[in-house]
């Protein structure tokens, strides 16, 4: 049997076809697959970049409450005419040195928070440190006018602002960008 050119032809078309919408087919996969792993990407720096922050406000928060328990103990000891054991000063005032240091984490942590365009928490995080920074500066061993209920409202407030923070930290993570 003799093939014809007519049915050359329509193979040749056919295989044309099949190839061309193979091709087009191909390309459109790859291009949806190449989105949908950048909108992967970006979502995992995103959160990454999120627990990042998340973990330079717990640092200074533990650094902070650590501060905050050492003055509190200072005033208690004070109200009884004592002072610090040397140990205990020393900590104190290694603390210091360590709560001076964190402020630098907390504003590395709010400049990533304004990169990612997360206006509140940025604003939410600077609050903090402005109010860690006024604890810094009003509450401290030697000021002797110092008392638990002030001490006690500073660790309230301290708490409450950071529970603050971490509540937008946490929605902006659920919603991702």
């Amino acid at each position: 049997m003799a093939t014809t050119l007519i049915e050359v032809a329509d193979t040749a078309v056919k295989i044309g076809l099949g190839g061309l919408i193979t091709l087009v087919g191909t390309f459109f996969i790859a291009k949806l697959n190449h989105k949908h792993e950048y909108k992967k990407d970006r979502q995992k720096r995103f959160h990454d970049a999120l627990e990042l922050v998340s973990e330079q406000i717990e640092e200074m928060t533990h650094v902070s409450l650590r501060y905050w328990a050492f003055v509190t103990e200072w005033v208690r000891n004070n109200q009884k005419d004592l002072g610090l054991t040397d140990k205990r000063q020393q900590e104190l005032d290694k603390t210091k040195i360590e709560l001076f240091d964190q402020f630098k984490n907390l504003t590395v942590a709010e400049s990533k928070l304004l990169l990612l365009g997360l206006k509140v928490p940025s604003q939410l995080l600077r609050d903090y440190g402005v109010f860690l920074k006024e604890m810094r500066r009003d509450y401290y061993d030697g000021k002797k006018s110092i008392t638990e209920k002030q001490m006690e409202e500073v660790r309230t407030t301290l708490l409450a602002k950071r529970e603050s923070l971490f509540q937008s930290l946490s929605s902006s993570y659920k919603n991702d960008l």
